[in-house]
């Protein structure tokens, strides 16, 4: 069975199941390896798109907005119009380096920042944490640094997305495992006889539909991020149980399911 029926069976064809277990172990991983990493991929290329373009606004928007500043020898100097105030949603931060501003202008908000010549003020409800520039040391930053630096935070997407590949499918592969528990709570009830090999490989197939919806979701904006848990399980589980139920029930002297040599293999 190609790679492509494989696929198609596994979302709609529940009487498959009974092939698509018998399918040899490197031939289903390499099913759920490529279909993972195309899900990945295509994750990958919309999120870093969005990265992309928000790296790029923030670039603009600090060399178009920003006033210069920098910060060199346990001193901050900035050259816009003093106090610089940035105010959301309750959190307020002041860039004042003339001493003018003090505590008390945040009395009325629960978080900020007061960043003055000589050291920074972090506010959080009552309580206050002030750390003087003098303890960074040679430490130099500047717009210009920033500005030029922030490019480089593509790169460093793209080296986390790498990373993030090999945990999260590892995290997929203890996923199938635990459904794989459930395919044996399924074969009890249904009374097939299944090897551990079948049911690993149910619930890889069964995993297919479940991980469209889940790539949707996140195409989409995320429109079910509070129930797509619930959804993604009860689909894996509900697959499992469908592929397993439509399978023949085995008479007193039939074997368990085992693997089978490929009759065709120049079929894939």
């Amino acid at each position: 069975m190609s790679l492509f029926e494989q696929f198609s069976n596994s979302l709609w064809n529940f009487r498959s199941y009974r092939s698509l277990s018998q399918t040899k172990g490197g031939k289903s991983f390499l099913y759920i390896f490529l279909l993972f990493l195309v899900i990945y991929l295509i994750g990958s290329i919309f999120t870093g798109v969005q990265a992309n373009n928000f790296i790029d606004s923030l670039q603009s928007s600090m060399a178009d907005n920003v006033p210069d500043f920098k910060l060199a020898n346990g001193s901050f100097t900035f050259e816009g119009e003093m106090p610089y105030r940035i105010e959301d949603n309750g959190f307020l931060m002041i860039i004042d380096t003339t001493g003018q501003t003090t505590l008390e202008d945040f009395k009325e908000v629960s978080n900020g920042i007061l960043i003055t010549e000589k050291d920074i003020t972090t506010i959080s409800f009552e309580s206050t944490d002030v750390t003087s520039f003098s303890m960074m040391g040679p430490l130099e930053i500047s717009k210009d640094q920033i500005i030029g630096l922030l490019p480089s935070l593509k790169v460093l997407f793209v080296i986390i997305m790498a990373i993030g590949f090999l945990f999260t499918f590892a995290g997929k592969l203890f996923g199938i495992l635990m459904l794989t528990l459930i395919a044996m709570i399924a074969t009890s009830i249904f009374n097939k006889r299944l090897s551990f090999s079948n049911q690993w490989n149910i619930a890889i197939y069964a995993s297919t539909l479940p991980m469209l919806v889940k790539l949707a979701n996140s195409l989409t904006g995320g429109p079910l991020n509070g129930y797509m848990f619930l959804i993604y399980w009860g689909l894996a589980i509900t697959w499992v149980f469908l592929g397993i139920y439509n399978m023949p029930s085995p008479n007193q002297t039939q074997p368990p399911v085992m693997e089978q040599a490929d009759p065709n293999p120049q079929a894939e």
